[in-house]
């Protein structure tokens, strides 16, 4: 079955709305709500009891969430970490240590110079960039779908993986356009606080 083409023209078109909302933000208040968030993530009772954790590196040019203070942070709690690589057309974990040499990928996206697969099973919670989200929990990515399909490779693996979406409060929509194979989260942090999903 073929992707729902009305579904995809919406997705772009909120796409391109919420990455020129985001970048209208001033730099000053995008650092209020980067540090606002990172104080909720680490007082998340799921990231506080997991062990290892996976997050993006953000990539700044976006206007993403920033995940620095975040990794320093749980590097310091001695969080065991790591972070999203596309290999052979999947996204993988790969094993990341604050301070380590990075690179710029395909997509612009940060990731270690020297890149060493953890094992997913050991994931705990997985920290997750986007563009929009719904009261659902179904999320907007970038529309490449990686996510999507390591979210699902995961769950076909029996893992039940803690899913955290990290998003700025005016990404809420009232409806992600949605198509089946889209995978949702269990909540999304936001500079507000958190939103969980049943």
């Amino acid at each position: 079955m073929g992707p729902d083409t009305s579904v995809a023209l919406e997705k772009a078109a909120l796409r391109a709305k919420m990455i020129a909302w985001r970048r209208t933000i001033p730099e000053s208040l995008l650092n209020e709500m980067n540090i606002a968030i990172a104080g909720y993530v680490i007082g998340l009772p799921e990231i506080v009891r997991a062990r290892h954790i996976h997050l993006y590196l953000s990539i700044h040019s976006h206007a993403e969430v920033d995940t620095d203070i975040i990794a320093e942070t749980l590097s310091t709690m001695g969080k065991e970490l790591s972070v999203p690589v596309i290999m052979d057309g999947k996204l993988v974990s790969a094993a990341f240590r604050q301070g380590e040499p990075l690179r710029l990928a395909k997509f612009g996206q940060p990731e270690p110079e020297v890149v060493s697969i953890v094992d997913e099973s050991q994931l705990d919670v997985i920290l997750i960039p986007l563009l929009a989200f719904d009261g659902r929990g179904y999320r907007l990515g970038y529309g490449k779908g990686f996510y999507d399909r390591f979210l699902h490779r995961l769950s076909q693996q029996g893992r039940n993986v803690c899913r955290i979406g990290l998003s700025f409060s005016f990404q809420m929509v009232d409806e992600v356009p949605a198509d089946q194979w889209d995978e949702t989260l269990d909540g999304v942090v936001h500079e507000h606080g958190i939103i969980r999903f049943a």
